[in-house]
């Protein structure tokens, strides 16, 4: 179905025959699940969550903890039998509601080297595998924006075309967690399909933004967004200003005040003084050296030359790298990532106090309630934060994708891309354009 710039929420899919549909309880798996994102946001808006997978011993752990009566089968998804997963749901084909997951992005990822032969790139083929034993009504994948431009678009395409050939309608989009009341400059791709049968067309699923002026796709990343732009946006102060301090290398087990926002007391929703996994990364000698040099919102370029590493030296003023970089209060933090103990890998570093956020700080940052444990080493930690899909991120998809289902969607996608220049380089297919 091709849209064109005004078109609108189909009259079907705005309303049902009689009226409202009821609400009921929505199925959903969550594959590559890591410590739990999805399932934290999927719960929060109704959904049963009937499995969740992943590789990830630590992350099996903590989804122990925090989901102790939903089934997880911690291994290789390409051992995920269709048998295994139907004795577990208890599902037949056709009868689940929503299969989503996002497979290992590290070789996307534009952070990092990028790599279109990352054998964990191949991985989106095992979803879809699932996908067509389990034939459920919504499929979603959210992966890195990186994926877009490699190779061309190659892998772009790739999961484009698998979505198609198992019979469902596809809209792709960058979403950008601030934008729905997630305290993090973050963007993530996400694919949402209906099966065909449903009627249901090209572009339905997407969230409109509940915060800031923007709608989908009018911030893009790495471009300069105005401060007017992040208006409305929740801020390092709004997230994580009423946790008490902590020296680098301690934890502190306890609140010390009150919440100052809605934000803190919704993230402290269930909790009396009880304070999970607020443990500061230690630090070298020379980085907080450094740290302690470091005034309000400044960053290595404000470091005397002799405390930079040998490797920053020779490095140009001008690089704009957010490397040894102060957070400000009334700043939105940046996005979250494995490295957040280490001030060298961006703007990691604490408002006031000389050390980088803690484990609840990036927690708060993609806002897992203060109520998740993350259990594992310190190290398994940091990975199981960093890779995490935001709670708030997958609420809001999760809550779209049953307002379709139900027949009352909100909104519809209408030309994600017409701000985003790389792409105009890249050959792929997407009915909604």
């Amino acid at each position: 179905m091709t849209m064109s710039r005004r078109s609108s929420i189909p009259a079907k899919m705005a309303r049902s025959k009689g009226g409202h549909m009821a609400k009921r309880k929505l199925t959903a798996i969550d594959l590559f699940s890591g410590a739990g994102g999805i399932s934290v946001g999927l719960e929060a808006e109704g959904y049963d969550v009937l499995l969740a997978n992943d590789i990830n011993p630590a992350a099996a752990k903590t989804h122990e903890r925090n989901f102790p009566s939903t089934p997880f089968v911690c291994g290789d998804i390409r051992t995920l039998s269709n048998e295994t997963t139907r004795k577990l749901t208890k599902l037949r084909s056709g009868e689940l509601d929503l299969l989503i997951g996002g497979p290992p992005c590290q070789g996307f990822s534009i952070i990092g080297a990028r790599e279109s032969a990352d054998p964990r790139n191949v991985l989106f083929r095992e979803f879809l595998r699932i996908a067509s034993e389990l034939k459920p009504r919504c499929l979603v994948i959210e992966n890195v924006p990186g994926l877009a431009t490699l190779d061309g678009g190659v892998v772009l395409n790739a999961i484009l075309d698998g979505y198609r050939a198992l019979g469902y309608s596809v809209g792709f989009a960058e979403l950008l967690a601030a934008q729905y009341g997630v305290p993090q400059m973050r963007w993530r791709m996400v694919f949402i399909g209906f099966r065909s049968d449903l009627g249901i067309p090209t572009g339905m699923g997407f969230p409109k933004p509940s915060h800031g002026r923007a709608g989908i796709g009018d911030l893009v990343p790495n471009c300069t967004i105005s401060p007017e732009e992040m208006d409305g946006f929740l801020t390092a102060r709004d997230a994580i200003g009423d946790l008490p301090p902590v020296e680098a290398g301690g934890e502190r087990s306890k609140y010390t005040s009150s919440p100052a926002s809605l934000y803190q007391k919704d993230m402290r929703s269930g909790l009396r003084d009880e304070l999970f996994n607020h443990y500061a990364p230690k630090l070298s000698e020379q980085n907080l050296e450094r740290l302690a040099a470091l005034g309000y919102g400044q960053d290595w370029r404000d470091l005397p030359v002799e405390l930079l590493p040998e490797s920053m030296k020779r490095a140009k003023r001008k690089d704009h790298t957010r490397r040894f970089s102060r957070m400000t209060w009334e700043g939105v933090p940046r996005s979250i990532i494995t490295r957040f103990r280490d001030p060298k890998s961006g703007e990691y570093t604490h408002p006031e106090q000389n050390r980088t956020i803690s484990i609840r700080e990036a927690a708060r940052i993609q806002s897992f309630p203060d109520r998740f444990v993350f259990e594992g080493t310190h190290s398994e930690q940091y990975d199981q934060v960093g890779n995490a899909v935001p709670p708030r991120l997958a609420a809001a998809i999760g809550r779209e994708v049953r307002n379709v289902l139900d027949g009352t969607a909100t909104h519809r996608l209408v030309n994600p891309f017409s701000r985003r220049r790389l792409l105009s380089q890249v050959s792929f297919s997407f009915d909604a354009l």
